[in-house]
C-alpha cells in the first residue's frame, strides 16, 4: 500500500443504515483503490469504539472529550494526507478538526449536502426554496463579527460569534465539495470560494453487499402485525423524518382523494419516532384515514428491505432536499417513484423517464399521480427501467473516477 491516507470526519454514520451516505461510499471507494482510510464519528447504541468495515478503520467516540483524544491520536500517529469533513450540524468535532488541520498544514475539504438546511442562512428550513437568504449570511472572519454586529447591524454580536464558529470548516476549507449542483449558485451568493460539484455516486453495498444488519429475535416479531397487513394489499411508501420539509402531511392529505380500490394502504417509515406522535395521529383522525395509514416509525434494516419489496409505489413529496436518497433507494429496489419537482430531486429524477414529478405541497397532484401510476402497468415498468439506468450511471467507473481524481489532485 502506498502512503495515501485520508481522515473522514462525520457527525454520525458508517453503519448499514447509512451505507448510502456519500462519506461512507467514497470511503469504500478509496479503500478499494489503495488508500488508507480512517473514519471518525459518534458512537451509537452498542457500537464498538473501533472496528474495520470494507477496509475502513472506524473510530467512534462517546463524547466530545473522547472525540478530541481520538482526533489528536490520529493526526499525530497517522498524519493523514488529506482530511474530509462532512456536514456542520451536530458536528462540533468537525470544527475542531478544521482548526487543527490548518495548524498542522494538512489540506482539508468540506461537504454539506444542502446549504438551505442551514438555520443561519434561511428563514424557513421547512420550505426554503424561492425565498431570500437571511441578510447576515456567512461570517468569514473575526473582523466581520464586529462589522456585522456594530456597523451593518445584521445580527447581534453573540449570534455572529456563533455563526462564525459554526461555519468555520465551510469558510476555511481548501475546497468545498457539493454533491448537488443547486448549491453552487447559493455558494456564490454567500461569497464562498473554491467550490466544486462532484456527483453523488452509488454502489451495491447497501442492499446487496452485506451491509444490512441481521435482525434480533425481538426485531423479527416487532413489526409482524404491520407487515402481515401490508402483505395483503397494494400500498404507497413514504420514508423520511416527520419534518414538514419532507412533505409527510401532503402525503396524508392526498389519501382521501384516492379511491380505496385503487390504493388501499399508505405506509410511513420514519426515524423520527417509534410510535406515531400526537400531531400525526390528529391529522389522520381529522382526515378520517385511520384505517388506511400504517405507521411503522423506526425500523431495522431487514424490515426496511421487506417493506421496500412489498411496496407498490415510493413517494418523496419533499419541499426541499439536499440530495434525496430515498429516490435512489426506490431505483435500487425496483420501485416506481413519485417525487416533488424541487431541488435537488430534479437533478436525479426525470419526469416520465425514471419517476413522475409533481409540484410540492399539492396533495391533489400527488393523488392524481398515484392513481395514474396504479392504473398503468406499462408506465410503472418504464419508470422502474429508467431508475435502473440512472442507478447504473451513478455506479459507473466514470463518475467514481471523478472522486478519485479530485483526491489525487488535492494531495499532489
Amino acid at each position: 500500500m502506498n502512503g495515501k491516507k485520508i481522515l473522514i470526519v462525520a457527525p454520525y454514520g458508517f453503519n448499514g443504515r447509512m451505507a448510502n451516505y456519500i462519506e461512507f461510499i467514497t470511503a469504500r471507494l478509496l479503500a478499494k483503490n489503495n488508500w488508507r482510510v480512517i473514519a471518525l464519528t459518534r458512537r451509537e447504541n452498542r457500537q464498538k469504539r473501533t472496528n474495520f468495515v470494507a477496509g475502513i478503520k472506524i473510530r467512534r467516540y462517546q463524547n466530545l472529550t473522547q472525540g478530541l483524544f481520538f482526533l489528536a491520536k490520529i493526526l499525530l500517529a497517522d498524519r493523514p494526507s488529506i482530511i474530509h469533513i462532512h456536514n456542520l450540524r451536530n458536528n462540533r468535532l468537525g470544527f475542531m478538526t478544521a482548526i487543527l488541520a490548518k495548524i498542522l498544514a494538512i489540506p482539508f475539504v468540506f461537504t454539506e449536502y444542502g446549504l438551505l438546511h442551514d438555520h443561519y442562512l434561511v428563514f424557513d428550513r421547512d420550505d426554503p426554496l424561492g425565498k431570500k437568504l437571511k441578510p447576515n449570511g456567512l461570517v468569514f472572519s473575526l473582523k466581520q463579527i464586529f462589522i456585522k454586529s456594530f456597523v451593518a447591524k445584521t445580527a447581534s454580536f453573540s449570534e455572529n460569534i456563533k455563526n462564525y464558529f459554526f461555519h468555520w470548516a465551510l469558510t476555511h476549507a481548501q475546497k468545498v465539495v457539493f454533491v448537488s449542483r443547486h448549491n453552487l449558485p447559493i455558494s456564490q451568493k454567500l461569497g464562498l470560494a473554491d467550490c466544486v460539484y462532484l456527483p453523488y455516486i452509488q454502489d451495491n453495498a447497501r442492499w446487496n453487499g452485506g451491509m444490512l444488519a441481521p435482525e434480533t429475535d425481538e426485531e423479527k416479531t416487532e413489526f409482524e402485525p404491520e407487515i402481515a397487513r401490508l402483505q395483503n394489499f397494494p400500498f404507497c411508501l413514504f420514508i423520511g423524518q416527520l419534518k414538514l420539509r419532507k412533505g409527510w402531511d401532503v402525503y396524508l392529505r392526498a389519501i382521501p382523494l384516492i379511491d380505496k380500490n385503487i390504493m388501499p394502504l399508505f405506509a410511513v417509515i420514519s426515524p423520527s419516532a417509534k410510535r406515531a406522535p400526537d400531531f400525526f395521529l390528529e391529522i389522520i383522525k381529522n382526515l378520517q384515514i385511520q384505517d388506511r395509514v400504517v405507521f411503522l416509525g423506526q425500523v431495522n434494516d431487514q424490515t426496511l428491505k421487506k417493506i421496500y419489496d412489498l411496496s407498490s409505489i415510493v413517494v418523496v413529496p419533499s419541499h426541499y432536499e439536499g440530495f434525496g436518497l430515498v429516490a435512489t433507494e426506490a431505483f435500487a429496489n425496483n420501485k416506481p417513484l413519485i417525487a416533488s419537482a424541487v431541488e435537488a430531486l430534479t437533478e436525479t429524477v426525470v419526469d416520465g423517464e425514471n419517476g413522475l414529478l409533481i409540484p410540492s405541497g399539492n396533495p391533489e397532484k400527488l393523488a392524481q399521480a398515484v392513481i395514474r401510476l396504479a392504473n398503468d402497468k406499462e408506465l410503472r415498468q418504464k419508470l422502474i427501467a429508467g431508475g435502473q439506468t440512472t442507478l447504473a450511471r451513478l455506479q459507473s467507473d466514470e463518475l467514481k473516477n471523478q472522486w478519485l481524481d479530485f483526491y489525487e489532485k488535492m494531495i499532489s
